[in-house]
């Protein structure tokens, strides 16, 4: 068994100054780093961008912390190991779907290495609908193929032609992901809600980035803004789940310019 210390990660370098702030990119379940294909090259242009493939995504070998407690909470920790490798002290983290949550339990675990947040497809809880779904998932999942499941769930949450890019690449990304992994994560969904829990008491800068055809997840998310004193949201028309893939240029211009109010602030 390969056993490996930190997740994988790639490292883009701002070529302009080495003192840039850092952004930290965190994919959604299913994917990797690939998804950010369309945010690398802004990105770049103003800060030094580190992608980090989530435990038990590809291409993470198997890892020894990860098998022994599987967790968000432990997903977490395992990102700021990474952020200690490379002495970045605070960053401002970037997200799309369970990265987003990944970044909401950041916040409140590791508030001190938060900068700013922008939150891409986030998931704060889980509707009528959603909730059969996960339901049906878990009652099904040791009956059906990992992969049919993971399509199914794909075609729900972006079932529109203009989802089709978004959903293609996570389908086919999924497909590098063991079986065991997959089912690890989806047990995890039921921490979504608890994760996010009094996300609003945080005072770190939260831009919320989701498609006005994220039909799942978005009601939830405008019911929540409502207290959320510390965060925004911006809705893109005609736009689904994966906002910083259908609809880049929008997600990019809003993120940068987002990021762009924060990045002053020493350790940025």
């Amino acid at each position: 068994m390969s056993l490996t210390k930190l997740l994988h990660h790639q490292i883009y370098f701002n070529k302009k100054t080495n003192s840039a702030s850092w952004v930290v990119l965190l994919h959604g379940i299913g994917g990797n780093s690939k998804i950010w294909f369309k945010q690398l090259k802004q990105f770049r242009k103003h800060y030094h961008v580190i992608a980090i493939d989530l435990p038990g995504h590809y291409p993470n070998s198997t890892m020894e912390e990860w098998e022994n407690e599987f967790s968000i909470e432990k997903c977490t920790d395992m990102i700021i190991d990474v952020l200690n490798e490379h002495q970045i002290e605070k960053a401002h983290f970037v997200g799309v779907s369970l990265g987003s949550v990944i970044i909401h339990q950041i916040v409140k675990r590791h508030k001190d290495r938060v900068n700013s947040a922008v939150l891409g497809g986030m998931i704060l809880q889980f509707n009528l609908f959603s909730r059969f779904l996960i339901f049906a998932g878990h009652s099904l999942k040791k009956i059906l193929p990992y992969m049919w499941l993971y399509q199914l769930f794909a075609h729900i949450m972006m079932p529109k032609n203009n989802h089709k890019q978004s959903r293609a690449m996570f389908i086919t990304e999924a497909k590098k992901m063991h079986r065991v992994e997959f089912l690890r994560w989806f047990k995890l969904t039921r921490q979504v809600q608890e994760t996010s829990e009094n996300i609003e008491e945080y005072d770190v800068p939260r831009l919320y980035i989701s498609g006005s055809e994220d039909h799942l997840f978005i009601n939830e998310l405008k019911k929540n803004m409502v207290n959320d004193h510390f965060g925004e949201l911006i809705e893109i028309d005609n736009c689904g789940h994966v906002c910083n893939v259908e609809k880049s240029e929008e997600f990019n211009f809003h993120a940068l310019s987002f990021l762009g109010q924060f990045s002053n602030k020493k350790g940025a």
